[in-house]
């Protein structure tokens, strides 16, 4: 009666509609726990043994973040048949953000010498090659959408050689890693995230707390401490941020709204900024320590646990002047 290709479409179908209804991120994100607990206890034996040390382990997270997030963009192959839209945003922004993900990668591949470990030049030119390849395949949907993501690249490498100026670990890395969180949540059907309109709120917590990491890793980095609001301003003001922010979680966790999860992240900041600049001091490293996590949610959201080992590597690294729950004081 049933033939196989009918029980195979089938059975397909229904781990599709099974994954999209629910949060199957959280529970790859569960049985990685193990694999990530092991990184983290030998995260100092893999650091000596690729040569990290305090000068040099941002660069080089810099890098491997970067690079893991941009292969995971192009090799991931987005699925173009959910568009909801005729003209759709979300391929020129995964255009924009491999530009300035390309554009970190190439800038530290030469501040870490990796370029010039490649000898010869076919070895070089077919790197190239390749790489354009697999940039080609994540807008294969279109030949426009295929240049679209090749010149992006290309663009990427080629300013990130010709710029000067350092790119600090935080500042441009947490803001391209929040972007891919506003990508998910833009369209989930696309990265296989869920279904908008049906997410569960494991999946829009965990949107929020990525948020979250985002916006204290900024913060914490140029908000410098010099307790000067009085106590009495201080008070009101920050309780007027948390109302907002509470507000703006329960509308965001009725809607899944873009624009109200933004709301979120700022007034979040907002009141971040309020406690670091009435505070007298706080922990030099807790930008990194935010920074750190935001590598580990946004690995666990997208199911790639390299970039989930890469962020429990550097937590190893820069947990110990500080305790990473400092981080949560600041709400």
């Amino acid at each position: 009666m049933l033939n196989e290709t009918f029980i195979a479409t089938t059975a397909i179908s229904s781990f599709n509609n099974a994954a999209l209804y629910s949060p199957f991120f959280l529970a790859v994100g569960l049985l990685t726990l193990p694999l990530l607990w092991i990184v983290y206890l030998y995260a100092h034996d893999f650091g000596s043994k690729f040569g990290w040390n305090k000068q040099n382990i941002d660069n080089h997270i810099g890098f491997l973040s970067s690079l893991f997030l941009s292969l995971w963009l192009m090799l991931f192959g987005g699925n173009y048949a959910v568009m909801r839209d005729g003209v759709s945003l979300v391929p020129v922004i995964i255009a924009a953000t491999l530009f300035g993900l390309m554009m970190i990668v190439a800038q530290k591949s030469v501040q870490l010498q990796y370029t010039s470990r490649i000898k010869g030049f076919k070895s070089r030119f077919f790197m190239f090659v390749a790489l354009f390849l697999v940039a080609a395949a994540s807008g294969y949907h279109d030949l426009w959408g295929m240049l679209l993501q090749i010149s992006a690249v290309f663009s990427g490498i080629i300013v990130g050689l010709c710029l000067r100026k350092n790119i600090s670990l935080v500042p441009i890395n947490a803001f391209w890693f929040a972007m891919m969180a506003v990508l998910v949540l833009m369209q989930p059907e696309f990265f296989r995230f869920g279904q908008l309109g049906n997410l569960t709120v494991a999946h829009l917590v965990s949107i929020i707390i990525t948020g979250f990491f985002a916006i204290t890793a900024l913060v914490a980095k140029y908000v410098r401490s010099c307790n000067r609001i009085h106590k009495s301003a201080y008070i009101k003001l920050k309780w007027l941020c948390r109302i907002v922010s509470l507000l703006a979680f329960v509308l965001f966790i009725l809607t899944e709204s873009v624009p109200v999860f933004v709301g979120f992240v700022f007034a979040t900041g907002i009141s971040e900024m309020l406690t670091i600049y009435h505070s007298k001091n706080i922990p030099e490293n807790m930008y990194k320590q935010a920074f750190a996590a935001l590598l580990i949610c946004v690995g666990t959201i997208i199911i790639c646990p390299a970039l989930s080992g890469v962020g429990v590597l550097y937590l190893a690294d820069v947990s110990e002047k500080s305790k990473f729950s400092d981080i949560f004081k600041l709400l």
